[in-house]
């Protein structure tokens, strides 16, 4: 299997195309890549919070479990 691209840049760009909707992360993220396995996604999610957590709004109470995991719904936060 062939690994995320976790370049600057790719994550750059998911980022710029995450803040343009109204979805939280994964959500945005599983339509970008609907193909691909969790483990994949949340990488993908985890690189994007690394570089940009600031631009991100959470509520620890709200969560949903996908595949087993538990994952925190982030929300771009309002310009």
């Amino acid at each position: 299997m062939k690994e995320p691209d976790l370049s600057v840049e790719r994550i750059a760009a998911l980022h710029a195309k995450a803040m343009a909707q109204n979805d939280d992360l994964y959500t945005f993220l599983r339509r970008e890549f609907p193909d691909i396995p969790v483990e994949e996604r949340l990488k993908y999610l985890a690189a994007i919070l690394n570089d940009h957590f600031d631009d991100y709004t959470f509520d620890p109470e709200d969560e949903y479990r996908v595949d087993g995991y538990i994952v925190k719904r982030f929300l771009p936060r309002s310009r």
